[in-house]
């Protein structure tokens, strides 16, 4: 009989590095433009204190979601999916969608506000993780397995492109194409699939101006200094000027008003110039632990959801650092993608945490679900007492005379 183990304490020591320096690192990043802005109020701790409340919130969700039986998940898969539909199709909803920067990407919600495209990360996950093992043997089939697969993901992709958001919607595609790589796609038609995506994209970024503009730039950058090339220029300034150990933990200059987005999608610059090259490695090498951490559960788990479960949030997690980091260094041209765990941003941390907990909820079932379920009924049958129905009470001859003599 399989015995549930305890949460993978290597994943969960991992998270919780990232998010202690994260939170260190928002502070770092954000005291002085939050020391300056009208509605923070002049308050220096103001994105501290809400990066921190979204943190706990996050921690509670993850603790919650280990000691979850993951596959109670699987039930959920269409309705998570029509949910994450539903909440981005509300931005473009007057009175719903927040427009900030030219991008409607957040719902307002009193004083909240919401990503809904970090909560379509995990329906879609959870909603291809039933999918694919509910269709496992027809995965290797173009019309029957792979296309049902990856239509939601055209529908989400859509929805989230409108925005506009790449960088999420490139995140989506990857997470997908790696679970139905796991789940044991054919080679040759996620090459069809990589095919048709590179065209989409490629035209999407010729009939759109601001886009044409990030891949000049990314050729060049310095050419178009204070132009489209701004963001990336003082990127790659804050990093070398970083040199191998840092200026100082608190000395950079970079987050002082010269670098856009410092303490979200560039936030690993900010940490590059004060920590040097040898804390961005210690940054990419705890990601790189937690990937394979990650995908360790998944090829240890026996259950096809629980695999393709993992080996989804895994690539999700991963998928999103790297593109975050090749973004910063100037490796693919620019596009709005936070670091998971250590960038500004509640809606994403509290949602990757919640990931993470799922994570861990898998690591804690690696054998077959049936033999869990069987336990469960074994262990809660010994501690319930015996009954007798009322029927089978008074059909006892002797039972029945003895309530007669009032025994």
């Amino acid at each position: 009989m399989n015995t549930k183990r305890l949460p993978d304490m290597w994943l969960f020591s991992l998270t919780i590095a990232l998010l202690v320096i994260g939170v260190f690192m928002v502070f770092d990043a954000s005291y002085g433009r939050a020391g300056q802005v009208k509605y923070t109020g002049g308050d220096s701790f103001y994105f501290l204190k809400r990066q921190a409340v979204y943190a706990l919130a996050g921690i509670v969700a993850m603790f919650l979601a280990m000691y979850v039986r993951y596959w109670k998940l699987r039930r959920w898969g269409l309705v998570l999916l029509l949910l994450s539909i539903i909440g981005l199709a509300l931005l473009f909803v007057p009175g719903f969608g927040v427009l900030v920067h030219g991008a409607r990407r957040w719902i307002r919600v009193g004083s909240i506000t919401i990503q809904p495209s970090e909560f379509a990360k995990l329906g879609l996950i959870v909603y291809l993780a039933a999918l694919l093992s509910a269709k496992k043997r027809d995965i290797r089939d173009w019309k029957h397995g792979l296309v049902p697969a990856l239509a939601p993901l055209l529908l989400i992709g859509a929805l989230v492109m409108a925005q506009p958001d790449m960088g999420t919607t490139i995140v989506l595609t990857c997470t997908a194409l790696a679970m139905v790589y796991i789940a044991g796609a054919r080679k040759r038609h996620l090459a069809l699939v990589l095919a048709i995506a590179f065209v989409l994209g490629s035209a999407l970024i010729l009939t759109s101006p601001y886009r044409r503009e990030r891949i000049l730039s990314f050729v060049d950058p310095f050419e178009d200094y204070h132009g489209s090339g701004y963001q990336v220029c003082q990127s790659l300034i804050a990093l070398g000027s970083g040199g191998v150990l840092g200026v100082g933990v608190g000395e950079g200059r970079g987050k002082l008003f010269y670098l856009p987005a410092e303490f979200t999608d560039f936030i690993l610059a900010v940490l590059g110039q004060e920590m040097g090259l040898i804390g961005t490695l210690v940054v990419a090498g705890l990601f790189l632990c937690f990937g394979a951490r990650g995908f360790t559960v998944a090829y240890r788990t026996r259950h096809d959801f629980g695999r393709l479960l993992a080996g989804g949030i895994s690539a999700l997690i991963c998928g999103q650092a790297l593109l975050n980091m090749y973004v910063v260094t100037s490796s693919v041209p620019a596009t709005g993608v936070p670091l998971p765990f250590i960038s500004y941003g509640g809606s994403s941390l509290a949602m990757n945490l919640l990931c993470v907990g799922i994570l861990l909820a898998v690591s804690r079932y690696p054998g077959p679900i049936e033999s869990y379920e069987y336990e469960s009924r074994v262990n809660g049958g010994r501690h319930r007492r015996p009954r007798l129905s009322g029927d089978r009470y008074s059909r006892s001859p002797a039972l029945s005379s003895s309530r007669r003599a009032g025994l």
